[in-house]
């Protein structure tokens, strides 16, 4: 039976540059999918923009645009940057793309005729930055919004609902697997929300008129939450003529990831699998909801001018070390730090000293004492550092199944350690000067498969220094998978070119 795999990002909101959050969730999904693709699945990645909405409506007005031509500047640059960091999707939807709008209105009139939608008064308090409508114990005292820091208005406005309500008791049992990691935001969305009274969630609005009109109703257009959240389905063809992708990536025979921030937890957790269900779909298999970037232990903010702009790190350090932080240092369970400081600790300490060393010492050595060659011999299965290799590729295949990529990318890095510590240990210079060749020729084959295990299994994050890091070994990028890793039967040519891979950033 073939393996499916979808994955998904938010789709980010085109209010202006996306910042470091943005960059961290798009990384994960896409070395997550690269990983899936290396174990022989058949992979949807899927990103995009959420475009409509009242902000939007109030910054194309302020830039004297309309909105259409305000959303297209945006996209372009976040479409740039993912170009930069080499985030390879399958697909980049925007909720302004003609399928899209047409499955959103044939969804609003297919959970009205099933009376899941109805007519209705909201009034409470509003967050126009964030598009949400807040509880009591969102905000503060003063009606500060605790995620964003604005001031949420007052609000009453006719609206569609949808009936939320009715959906209790399948939440409680959704939430009684483990669909949402990490464990302590689970215990959130049902202290906070579902086991308390669960409300129906307004899903019009007619105070403004960007968005995509209410076919029953044009006064009306359908709110950000219903049309954002059905991208994850309307980009596989929920809703048209050909339905192909969505029973393909979106059945039970699929696995389903779903990535996001812990800002949109709530929505991603209780409303997103209410929506599918009363479309009779099945909710992701994995909804990981992952912590903030911090600076310096403060939540970055455009406010407090500590937003990191991920173009300026790309030029300045590379793509490849922006993705290796993302991925080694920002586990996905807690709140990670990002400050200049860290970067360049994490890049010196783990690929400069760690990986390049080791590449760069064993190719040296390669092509000093036997002249860019090793020759051919046979491989003691038993030998420690052999037996730690193969169970390294286990452990990281068990990580990354779990979705636990900063771990995954530690055990890597481990055996990085391991082999640099074996080089110390056996000496291979002084065994070339006591002419113990076969050795000498021991040592440095135990460690160029060692170096091939390292490179491939750092290939989904290291996308432009893999094809240099395996070449530096002799070995044609294009031979390498996970079959014929353990077993090292490559064809290995002649190395002839020192090559400094992740220098020491000064």
């Amino acid at each position: 039976m073939s393996k499916n795999f979808f994955v998904s990002t938010p789709i980010y909101y085109p209010s202006g540059k996306l910042h470091i959050g943005h960059t961290y969730t798009t990384t994960l999904a896409d070395v997550m999918a690269r990983y899936k693709k290396e174990n022989g699945f058949d992979v949807f990645f899927l990103t995009g923009s959420d475009e409509h909405g009242q902000k939007i409506e109030q910054k194309a007005v302020e830039a004297n645009m309309s909105a259409q031509e305000y959303v297209d500047g945006i996209v372009l640059t976040f479409k740039e940057l993912w170009e930069k960091l080499n985030i390879d999707y399958d697909r980049f939807i925007r909720t302004t793309d003609e399928d899209h709008v047409k499955a959103v209105q044939k969804m609003f009139s297919l959970l009205l005729s099933k009376d899941l939608i109805y007519p209705s008064k909201y009034s409470g308090k509003y967050c126009i930055s964030c598009e949400e409508f807040l509880t009591r114990e969102q905000m503060d005292e003063d009606f500060i919004h605790n995620v964003c820091k604005n001031k949420a208005v007052d609000f009453e406005e006719e609206t569609y609902m949808l009936r939320v309500s009715n959906f209790k008791d399948y939440l409680q049992e959704l939430f009684a697997t483990d669909f949402l990691e990490p464990a302590n935001r689970k215990k959130e969305m049902l202290n906070n929300f579902i086991n308390n009274d669960l409300e129906d969630l307004s899903v019009t609005r007619v105070s403004f008129k960007w968005g995509i009109e209410v076919l029953e109703n044009p006064n009306h257009v359908i709110y950000v939450w219903l049309d954002a959240l059905s991208n994850y389905i309307t980009a596989l063809g929920w809703g048209s003529n050909d339905e192909s992708m969505l029973q393909k990536f979106w059945s039970h025979d699929s696995e389903v990831l779903q990535l996001v921030g812990k800002e949109i937890t709530r929505f991603h957790s209780i409303y997103w699998p209410v929506m599918l269900k009363s479309l009779d779909l099945k909710a992701p298999d994995k909804l990981l909801s992952h912590g903030w970037i911090l600076s310096k232990d403060t939540k970055m903010s455009k406010s407090l001018g500590n937003v990191i702009d991920p173009i300026e790190l790309i030029e300045k350090y590379s793509s490849d070390a922006l993705r290796f932080y993302i991925i080694n240092n920002l586990p996905t369970d807690k709140d990670g730090n990002f400050t200049d400081e860290l970067f360049i600790e994490s890049f010196n300490t783990n690929l400069a000293n760690n990986v390049g060393n080791l590449l760069s010492r064993v190719s040296n050595m390669i092509m000093k004492y036997f002249d860019g060659k090793l020759l051919e011999t046979k491989i003691d299965e038993s030998h420690f550092l052999v037996k730690l290799g193969n169970e390294t590729i286990k452990e990281y295949q068990k990580l990354m199944d779990q979705y636990n990529m900063s771990e995954a990318c530690q055990v890597i890095l481990k055996l990085g350690q391991e082999c640099n510590k074996f080089i110390e240990d056996t000496k291979p210079w002084a065994l070339e000067k006591e002419q113990k060749i076969d050795d000498l020729n021991l040592v440095l084959s135990i460690l160029q498969k060692n170096i091939m295990i390292i490179s491939f299994l750092l290939k989904p994050i290291l996308v432009n220094s893999y094809p240099l890091m395996v070449g530096q070994m002799g070995v044609d990028p294009k031979e390498v998978n996970f079959k014929n890793l353990e077993s090292n039967n490559f064809n290995f040519n002649k190395i002839e070119n020192k090559l400094v891979l992740f220098e020491r950033i000064k």
